[in-house]
């Protein structure tokens, strides 16, 4: 692909081309949120965001680092970051990105990383092993944001996994359902893994009232889904509900429970989680659990800001409760 040129990134931002060049080189001078609309255009066309020059910073400064790909997933990361960066704010710190592509992480990537100087690091989600190395090794404050993956030498603000898919299950249990299944994929990320922990859990507390089914299948791909894994449970199963391990592999197991001819929620109930914005519009609306993405962004801010008042590197876990939103995806059944 043709490096887009700043003209066509100002062109489809409806901004100057001197607005371009200052947000995409670092500058201090662009507001937060026109900075991080032209970084994702710029993505969108094909920009080289490891060229980015976030990493000139000063000691006043948050560098947040993510992977390109992240920063497409608009409705569920950009929340959070745009809550970081104006919560930053308030406390006279200025948040830059260092972004990087996942399958181009090469020896001036990591050099540019070694060589910042800013107060503290807010780390998205999935970063490779090299990048970590090298942000645990500057010895700042370092928050993780729904790890993939567990550090022991940094803050993890992770989601109340285990909890919610254990309340859960227990609402569905108080509905009548017994057989009651999980999909996801354990090694996808931590989050995933905690959310079957929390499932298991709950059956284990019920033994002997509700049969557990464990629908685990492989996300190298990133697919989010494995219909014959799924197709074939289903079918030699009483499953009449699915415990999903977030949205997007909801409306998968719905897309293939529809194809089986059977109907949501009145043959199997779906729960998912992550609440994203396409989970209230379909239909049947889906049952989730929210995460605050607002409440996190500010809470990561305060915490890094905290963190580098008191000059401490502070290492622990901080669990943000999700609350349980029931739409029409999942029904109360009646058993004989």
């Amino acid at each position: 692909m043709k490096k887009p040129t700043l003209d066509q990134i100002a062109l489809e931002c409806h901004v100057t081309k001197g607005l371009v060049s200052r947000a995409l080189g670092g500058k201090n001078n662009v507001s937060d949120a026109t900075r991080e609309k032209i970084i994702r255009k710029a993505t969108e066309l094909g920009y080289d965001t490891s060229k980015l020059k976030a990493y000139k910073v000063s000691s006043n400064h948050v560098l947040l680092i993510s992977s390109s790909r992240i920063l497409f997933k608009e409705d569920f990361w950009q929340p959070i970051i745009t809550s970081i960066s104006s919560t930053l704010s308030r406390y006279n710190l200025i948040m830059e990105y260092f972004t990087f592509d996942e399958e181009r992480i090469d020896d001036s990537l990591l050099k540019r990383l070694k060589e910042s100087s800013c107060s503290a690091f807010i780390v998205m989600h999935v970063t490779p092993k090299q990048i970590m190395d090298v942000v645990i090794a500057k010895n700042k404050p370092t928050v993780v944001v729904d790890p993939k993956t567990f550090y022991t030498e940094a803050t993890q603000f992770k989601f109340s996994n285990y909890d919610s898919v254990y309340l859960a299950v227990q609402r569905l249990i108080n509905q009548g359902h017994k057989d009651i299944a999980f999909y996801g994929s354990d090694s996808h990320s931590t989050s995933f893994r905690e959310r079957h922990e929390g499932f298991m859990a709950c059956m284990e507390a019920h033994r002997g009232q509700v049969n557990p089914h464990s629908i685990i299948f492989n996300n190298d791909k990133k697919d989010y889904a494995n219909e014959e894994m799924l197709t074939d449970a289903l079918q030699n199963n009483p499953i009449t509900a699915i415990v999903c391990a977030n949205d997007i592999i909801a409306m998968n197991a719905i897309k293939t429970i529809f194809k089986l001819e059977k109907r949501v929620p009145e043959d199997i109930s779906v729960i998912g989680f992550d609440n994203i914005r396409t989970g209230e519009y379909m239909s049947p609306r889906l049952s989730t659990f929210n995460i605050p993405r607002q409440e996190i962004g500010e809470e990561v801010a305060k915490y890094v800001a905290n963190s580098i008042k008191s000059r401490q590197v502070a290492l622990s876990q901080i669990v943000i409760r999700c609350d349980y939103i029931e739409r029409d995806s999942n029904k109360e059944i009646y058993t004989k």
